[in-house]
């Protein structure tokens, strides 16, 4: 009895001891968990059976699943079982239907497979399940020995276009000046060409014997315009010299917008580290709004994924097409810009035309300019090579004057009256004693130009630009008041404009007065106060539209909003009429034009006193229209009239309106 009870209990301890059969579904599942982990090496080491690892090493395995899966940016990756009720007990392989599913920048993948597994017993007896691997897993019909290839169809770039739809930056279909070294004479014509092209013997030379240049390969070497025709009609007559075509960036508007819309080149090896999505040979966006807005401009390109099979065989798996980048259209007025332009473009120098009654930018010009088809349409010299060639010829490429911010001189006198004015700080009719040309502060000298008046009003002040005028009612409005001013002017903020970014205009190099002296010269122009030339057309445009400084727009889809109020409409009423009487009765006589009833004010910002070297300002608007204002400013005009330059310049620009 004993013995039998002692047999029972052993049954009942070894059915305690005895492991439950291992499942293969949980098995599975687990190795589904890993894959949609990605967890490569897990899925490897834990659960492939040894066959499949002595045929794909682990590199290989990891190394295959990230090549497909970048390749084709899979997301979304999805494995299901499709049978749960397959036979398993007593079983040593059984096979159990799958589905695997993921999204590619294509389109979806989705495909059924068999998961073969196979039963394993250790040395204890205990069963383990493994999956046999194939390379199906990563994609369908695929081996180990498959390559894709992937061929690339370029996209459109988007076009930049001006508020009336007038092309900035086009693609257009240009002549491709070629030379056929077998067939070229260039002892008899090298000469001859590069006087005809204006390149040098040295660089026509370099591109037609180019390390991959065959005798009858056709060597691009410049491009042209069909405005050009006849001049490339004439080249292709000398012998060995033939003519392709070929779709490239076009600047139509050449040095005119060459600073605002920028132009594209070659990837340098950096741009193809920092941005994703371009290869070796692409363009992107330089500088200007091309720039700026190459996310959107640049398009995406369409392509062909290939399946190519260890004999040769061929598949094509994926494509898209290529979508066109969007075009971007400006607030700029072409008509206006090119006006603008070439009544500037012998001197250094800047300008902005605003609406102020919309904060429209309708010009924005910087000179000296380049012609950025040089860089897209010129030879395929290195960039190196190209900026060079524009420095040799005096122009910097990089130097883009509107970007930065400058003293604004005189016309920040304009700017103290708003202030004074809404302080309550600045009886417009107030006169201060002014008899002597100079006034000391605090053992400074501040100097006026014209001594006409002796008791000094508003009026006069603007009239005769008096510095002492304007520094004596800087410290009755005080400092608190003065800073606290020029902040509701948006100056010491960011200026909210659609343009890479341009500098911001400061109060002063420490962002406060630190006394009354930095104060009074701060009030006419002279202090550390800089603007930037789209900020200082902002302002004068919110006294031109009421007291409302409108936000400047570069943009046509941005809606026009105020910006801030600055001035009440009855203080705005009374700076309108100064600003006119400036031109018909004070010291800005010579902006009078026929036809028009000009308003404004001057600007002479001294920049360095050692080397006498000053800038000249005049914003101006015409009263009988005034939704256009100017503000433009010209250096080194010192010895050219000062401010009075600037304002002959602009009566140039009126005129060409006119005309």
């Amino acid at each position: 009895m004993k013995k039998i009870l002692f047999m029972i209990i052993m049954l009942f301890i070894l059915a305690g001891c005895q492991k439950e059969p291992v499942n293969p579904y949980d098995v599975l599942n687990d190795y589904i968990t890993t894959w949609e982990e990605q967890n490569f090496s897990s899925m490897y080491e834990e659960y492939l059976q040894s066959d499949s690892k002595e045929n794909v090493p682990l590199q290989l395995f990891e190394e295959k699943h990230k090549e497909v899966y970048d390749l084709f940016e899979m997301e979304n990756l999805k494995v299901e079982v499709l049978d749960q009720e397959v036979e398993w007990e007593e079983q040593e392989t059984v096979t159990i239907p799958g589905k695997i599913t993921y999204d590619t920048f294509a389109r979806k993948i989705d495909y059924e497979v068999n998961f073969v597994m196979d039963k394993v017993l250790d040395e204890e007896e205990n069963e383990h399940w493994y999956i046999q691997w194939e390379p199906s897993f990563i994609f369908p019909e695929y081996d180990l020995t498959d390559e894709f290839v992937i061929d690339y169809t370029e996209a459109t770039r988007g076009e930049i276009l001006d508020s009336k739809g007038n092309k900035l930056a086009a693609n257009e279909e240009v002549m491709n000046l070629q030379i056929v070294p077998g067939e070229f004479n260039a002892e008899r014509d090298l000469a001859k060409l590069a006087e005809m092209i204006d390149m040098s013997e040295e660089e026509i030379t370099g591109l037609y014997t180019l390390s991959w240049a065959q005798p009858h390969y056709a060597m691009p070497i410049k491009n042209f315009r069909e405005d050009e025709r006849d001049l490339v009609l004439e080249l292709i007559e000398i012998e060995g010299v033939t003519n392709g075509r070929s779709m490239e960036r076009v600047y139509p508007f050449a040095e005119a917008t060459a600073h605002l819309v920028g132009y594209i080149d070659e990837v340098t090896a950096q741009d193809l580290e920092d941005f994703d999505g371009y290869e070796q040979g692409d363009r992107l966006g330089v500088t200007g709004i091309e720039g700026l807005y190459e996310k959107e401009l640049k398009g995406k390109k369409g392509l062909e994924v290939t399946q190519v099979k260890e004999d040769g065989t061929e598949k094509t798996i994926a494509r898209t097409e290529p979508e066109r980048g969007q075009d971007i259209t400006l607030t700029i007025d072409a008509n206006l810009q090119q006006k603008l332009y070439d009544v500037m473009k012998d001197d250094a120098g800047q300008a902005a035309t605003i609406d102020p009654s919309t904060g429209k930018v309708l010009s924005l010009v910087s000179t000296p300019a380049y012609d950025p088809n040089t860089v897209t349409m010129g030879s395929s010299m290195s960039k190196k090579k190209r900026l060079d060639k524009l420095k040799e010829a005096g122009i910097n490429a990089s130097e883009n004057r509107f970007r930065g911010t400058y003293s604004p001189g005189s016309t920040m006198k304009l700017l103290t009256s708003i202030i004074g004015l809404e302080s309550g700080k600045l009886d417009p009719n107030h006169q201060y004693d002014i008899p002597e040309k100079q006034w000391d502060i605090g053992g400074s000298k501040v100097t006026r130009v014209y001594v006409d008046d002796k008791k000094v009003d508003l009026e006069s002040g603007l009239n005769n630009s008096d510095n002492i005028y304007f520094a004596k009612a800087a410290i009755d409005i005080g400092i608190e008041d003065f800073e606290e001013g020029l902040a509701k002017l948006g100056i010491g903020e960011e200026l909210p404009f659609a343009y890479p970014p341009v500098s911001d205009s400061q109060i002063s190099n420490s962002g406060s007065f630190d006394n009354e002296v930095l104060l009074a010269h701060t009030a006419y122009g002279q202090g550390e106060v800089l603007l930037n030339i789209v900020h200082l057309a902002s302002i004068y445009g919110g006294v031109v539209n009421d007291g409302s400084m409108m936000k400047p727009l570069l943009l046509v889809e941005e809606t026009p909003e105020v910006w801030k109020n600055i001035v009440l409409p009855e203080n705005a009423k009374l700076l309108q009429d100064n600003l006119r009487k400036t031109v018909t009765e004070g010291k800005s006589s010579v902006a009078n034009v026929p036809g028009r009833e000009i308003a404004g004010k001057t600007g002479t910002a001294e920049i360095k006193k050692e080397e006498s070297l000053e800038n000249g300002l005049w914003v101006s608007y015409d009263q009988k229209d005034p939704t256009l204002l100017t503000a433009m400013l010209i250096e080194d005009v010192i010895d050219r009239g000062g401010s009075r330059y600037t304002i002959e310049l602009t009566n140039k620009f009126y005129e060409a309106l006119s005309n």
